[in-house]
């Protein structure tokens, strides 16, 4: 296989990349201990303990403690994370306001399950900090625009405007992201900025994997995200961290009152039965 075949297989695969993805959640009162965070005037450092070698990726969420709203932020992945001492991994946070307060707690993928630390010290961004102001906005602002779902050509397509976040790196470094979400996984897949802004048709056959069709299916909306690789200028560059913008909710037509769409995996009609064998006749 060619270099950058493989990549182009390798990075497919991670633009589905999860915001749960493991098979089996477990979330008991044994949780991991809680990650550290320290906060500069330019960054928040979430230091995460490294708790097992066989961890598959971990999550990050953050809660704000003014609206006590708490997400998903991003990934790193094993053992292609972010430089590390062999004891603890560091995820850089900058998308945060002013004024605000912040707790952090981690998820780690391990053997195909999940495994929760406590949620952090509380920090403050105060005043004087180089952190974006309290009038910058992180998700994107549908403004009453909604996604149109056509069930007969299994496609998405943006009716109104949506407007992308306005912080200095957006444009130049992220990609708008659908969230579906199935009785078991949630996941985010790369659309096209200018798809949203043209309202071009989005084939769903092609876009979403075989455990996203033939089965009930929300669109949890729409967030930004940010790939950070290994090593940018090689074919064979790896993603080690995704970086996630706060998500925003749009409406869905089509989806009907469930708010639940189904995408068939094949929109041919039946064909006439022509099994058992065919005999050769000789004449």
């Amino acid at each position: 296989m060619k270099k950058g075949t493989s990549f182009i297989l390798f990075f497919a695969a991670i633009l589905g990349i999860t915001f749960s993805s493991c098979k089996l959640k477990v979330e008991d009162e044994n949780l991991y201990d809680k990650p550290g965070v320290n906060v500069t005037k330019k960054q928040v450092t979430v230091i995460i303990p490294k708790m097992n070698t066989d961890t598959q990726y971990i999550n990050v969420y953050r809660r704000d403690k003014l609206n006590d709203k708490s997400i998903n932020i991003g990934i790193l992945y094993h053992p292609l994370a972010l430089e590390n001492d062999q004891k603890t991994y560091t995820y850089i946070d900058s998308l945060v306001n002013t004024g605000h307060s912040y707790q952090y707690r981690v998820r780690y993928c391990i053997a195909d399950a999940y495994y929760y630390s406590e949620w952090s010290d509380t920090i403050e961004i105060k005043a004087g900090y180089e952190f974006e102001p309290d009038t910058t906005y992180f998700a994107y602002r549908t403004n009453g625009a909604k996604i149109i779902f056509e069930k007969t050509d299994n496609t998405l397509t943006f009716d109104g405007t949506v407007t992308a976040p306005n912080f200095t790196e957006f444009a130049s470094e992220y990609v708008p992201m659908i969230i579906f979400q199935s009785d078991s996984l949630t996941q985010a897949f790369e659309i096209s900025a200018d798809d949203i802004a043209n309202h071009t048709k989005i084939p769903l056959i092609g876009l979403l994997p075989q455990a996203f069709l033939d089965t009930d299916i929300t669109i949890q909306g729409i967030v930004g995200q940010k790939a950070i690789y290994d090593n940018p200028n090689s074919q064979d560059k790896q993603i080690k961290q995704i970086i996630w913008t706060e998500p925003a909710e749009i409406d869905v037509v089509g989806a009907g009152s469930s708010k639940k769409i189904h995408v068939v995996s094949q929109t041919g009609s039946d064909g006439f039965d022509y099994s058992g064998n065919v005999r050769q006749v000789n004449y």
